[in-house]
């Protein structure tokens, strides 16, 4: 079995395996690393499809108002980028040169939230049929400039599964335009301090989207904007008639938080069944070096509409603990990945394909078995609404490994490798109604390669701005134990949320 494999989607990671110092223990960990994100397209992009096609549908249960910051940094709903106060759009229509310098607006807003969530069958692996007990406070605090702004986002919350007090920084930044520094300055906007960030075309599948996720509030029913976790970053973007340029630097190397055994277990293959170790990575095996993310994106115009075209380029290292030391014990590896993207109007509705290639520095001929291979993503995708209120989408993505046959002659379990192309296919439903203060939504993951899938549904009601139930469910199903979706089968629960705004 190779000792580190990505499974993919962000799928999944392999088996680790962990050495004793007196001796040989060889104990396998599986990791998680799916990933998920959803478009983000142009407002010229909009605006053709909004000639024949009603806007889509936003796709996460955040009926609340939502502040410009949430929109830029979250980057979840498909219209965020044509409405988000600091876009790309937006900057360059503002003449910060006529801006009143003695304006300024303080604004404070947040919620308060109570969320819970059950297994609903026994995990012979973890006593707890518990997958979610929060209490939560939400802090959001926006200081508004001339021509910059100061925003902050954080998170205190109870967590009643691992009984421990928790806090986040979810965004601690300045952004603005970087004009007073010249007249070349008008071309260049900088965002600097804690932030989340995003891009990419696919929904719910990341592939040059390397800026980490959390996958433990993924699969336990917290809001989507919680899949995205932040990091200590300098944004700078760069904008011209021929193109514009993204280029984000991340001085510190911020991991994925994936499931390590404390909520979820996983398949171990050196213990053919699961496991919960609730592992840590330790900081020798936890890299101190620097990400670089870089996009390159410009908007064409068509006889069939506005086409958005990026490349993609990163620097980093792997997401995922999915290589071992010499110990065993888990370990981030070098990965560099270049890309593409490609959103347009198709029919009625928007069509996207997006590519990634995943160089494995440490291990470029697959012949290292605790180091992963080097892969290729392919997605394709399609989404428009088809009826008054219902919007629906489907996604192809393909996983292909570079060297399969010499990873399954180094693996130590060959037989639980995952197949050297591996395909999900994707839809999802979403339903408006109630002059839209009631969203439902339905995603569904399926691989024919596994035979296994994974059914993420959930339903918000908010008849006001002031508070909103939520509800949802995680389900998991699958033939063979050790596939990405079938391990997860005793994780699947049900989850019930209610949020008040202030």
């Amino acid at each position: 079995m190779r000792a580190a494999q990505l499974f993919s989607g962000r799928y999944f990671v392999c088996a680790l395996f962990e050495v004793g110092l007196p001796g040989i223990a060889l104990r396998a960990i599986v990791l998680l690393g799916i990933s998920v994100s959803t478009p983000v397209y142009s407002q010229a992009l909009q605006n053709d499809i909004a000639q024949d096609v009603p806007a889509k549908t936003e796709q996460v249960d955040h009926p609340e108002p939502v502040s410009d910051d949430r929109l830029e940094n979250e980057g979840w709903d498909d219209n965020s980028w044509g409405n988000e106060g600091w876009s790309d759009d937006n900057w360059d229509s503002e003449d910060w040169g006529e801006q009143d310098h003695s304006a300024t607006a303080y604004t404070v807003s947040g919620f308060v939230e109570l969320a819970a969530g059950n297994r609903v069958a026994t995990d012979a692996a973890i006593d707890a049929s518990s997958t979610l007990r929060d209490a939560r406070v939400q802090l959001r605090a926006d200081y508004a400039l001339a021509a910059s702004k100061l925003s902050f986002r954080g998170d205190a919350w109870y967590d009643g599964v691992k009984h421990q007090r928790e806090f986040q920084i979810r965004e601690l930044a300045w952004q603005g335009n970087l004009a007073a520094l010249g007249q070349w300055g008008n071309a260049f906007d900088l965002k600097i301090g804690q932030q989340v960030l995003t891009w990419g075309t696919g929904d719910y599948v990341f592939l040059n989207d390397l800026f980490p996720k959390d996958y433990q509030s993924f699969f336990s029913g917290r809001d989507d904007e919680y899949l995205k976790a932040p990091s200590a970053s300098i944004k700078l973007s760069g904008y011209w008639e021929a193109i514009n340029i993204d280029v984000v630097v991340t001085p510190e190397f911020e991991p994925d938080i994936g499931i390590t055994g404390e909520v979820f277990s996983f398949f171990s293959p050196q213990a053919n069944e699961n496991i919960a170790p609730a592992y840590t990575v330790s900081n020798q095996n936890t890299p101190s070096g620097s990400e670089v993310a870089l996009r390159a994106h410009r908007t064409f115009s068509s006889s069939i509409g506005s086409i958005e075209a990026a490349l993609y380029g990163y620097r980093g290292y792997t997401k995922q603990p999915t290589a071992v030391d010499e110990l065993g014990a888990p370990r981030y590896s070098r990965l560099n990945a270049i890309g593409a993207s490609v959103v347009m109007p198709l029919g009625k509705g928007i069509a996207n394909a997006e590519y990634a290639y995943y160089r494995s520095v440490e291990d470029s001929e697959g012949t290292d078995p605790f180091v992963s291979n080097s892969q290729s993503r392919f997605l394709l995708g399609y989404s428009q609404e088809v009826m008054a209120n219902v919007t629906g989408a489907v996604q192809w993505y393909t996983e292909a490994i570079q060297h399969h046959d010499s990873l399954l002659t180094h693996s130590l379990y060959p037989e639980y490798e995952q197949e050297a192309y591996r395909h999900w296919v994707t839809t999802r439903l979403t339903w408006q109604a109630w002059r839209q203060t009631l969203t439902i939504n339905s995603f569904l993951f399926y691989s024919p390669t596994d035979n296994d899938g994974y059914l993420k549904a959930s339903a918000s009601y908010s008849p006001t701005d002031k508070w909103q139930v939520r509800g949802g469910v995680n389900l998991f199903s699958g033939e063979e134990t050790h596939t990405f979706f079938a391990q997860f089968e005793d994780a699947s629960n049900v989850y019930f949320a209610f949020r008040y705004f202030y």
